[in-house]
């Protein structure tokens, strides 16, 4: 791994604080970062999928296929897209937070 002397310097640090090696918090970093990402994602697809069976659009499934976002929905005549895409944005968004 190329790391920064800074970033080194940083890991190296907490790593003393906490009394473990500089590779043991590497490897613990990204076993906390691989469980928040597993998490998010799991709790996107939950909030998708409770959007896409909400009392709004009691027809609808969404789901990935070969990494597309498919949208069965009623037929297209009964459906309000605009409030359909507003919902699953804002569902999306409250469960997207970007790191500070």
């Amino acid at each position: 791994m190329n790391l920064t002397t800074q970033l080194h310097q940083e890991i190296e640090k907490w790593a003393n604080h906490q009394g473990i090696s500089f590779e043991e918090f590497i490897l613990r970093a990204v076993a906390e970062k691989i469980t928040a990402l597993n998490q998010q994602n799991t709790e996107i697809n939950s909030q998708i999928s409770l959007t896409a069976h909400s009392s709004t659009f009691p027809e609808s499934k969404i789901y990935r296929k070969e990494g597309i976002l498919v949208i069965e929905t009623e037929p297209i005549n009964n459906l309000d897209f605009n409030t359909f895409i507003i919902r699953l944005g804002e569902a999306i968004a409250n469960l997207v937070k970007v790191p500070q």
